[in-house]
């Protein structure tokens, strides 16, 4: 009976000290909004950008021209995180070929996700509605193709405004 008693005693025991290990303090992140209504993560937001190079042109299923354009953010220590912002992406040729450009809005978190390729973890955009000189060069397999100038727009966890940017040649 008192073993009985001895061993319920340090069944208890042991069930509240594991209790008080196991207790996990959960800090709500701090998000800071902007006069423009961004919403960014402090510590996490994106501080650099890169086009991915898994970027290229195709053909689609149905044999149109596109671009599938990988953008990668990461934060101040490197590692790739989502961010809340807009992309602007610029396509440019040589001087007589037409300049085009798409806007994507990646404030609005639900669009956010579906951009981001959680195998890849870049937000994958695919570009249709090409000029004539870049299906051209696509169909043929050409290569220089132009060039690709993307920029995102988001804050500082100080809600400081800050673009960032890069370039990446099509092939």
């Amino acid at each position: 009976m008192l073993a009985r008693a001895l061993m319920l005693a340090l069944g208890l025991l042991l069930i509240g000290w594991s209790a008080g290990c196991s207790r996990v303090q959960i800090v709500r992140e701090q998000i800071v909004r902007t006069e423009d209504g961004f919403a960014v993560p402090g510590p996490f937001a994106p501080r650099v950008m890169r086009v991915h190079p898994l970027t290229h042109s195709e053909l689609d299923k149905q044999d149109e021209s596109r671009i599938v354009l990988h953008v990668e953010l990461k934060d101040s220590w490197g590692d790739t995180v989502k961010g809340v912002g807009r992309l602007q992406i610029q396509l440019r040729g040589g001087e007589s070929q037409v300049r085009q450009r798409w806007d994507v809005d990646l404030r609005e978190l639900d669009s956010n996700v579906g951009y981001f390729d959680s195998a890849t973890r870049t937000y994958r955009v695919v570009l249709g509605g090409l000029p004539g000189w870049l299906d051209s060069a696509v169909r043929s397999g050409e290569g220089s193709r132009g060039r690709i100038r993307v920029l995102f727009r988001t804050a500082m966890g100080d809600g400081e405004a800050v673009v960032l940017q890069d370039e990446y040649v099509l092939r």
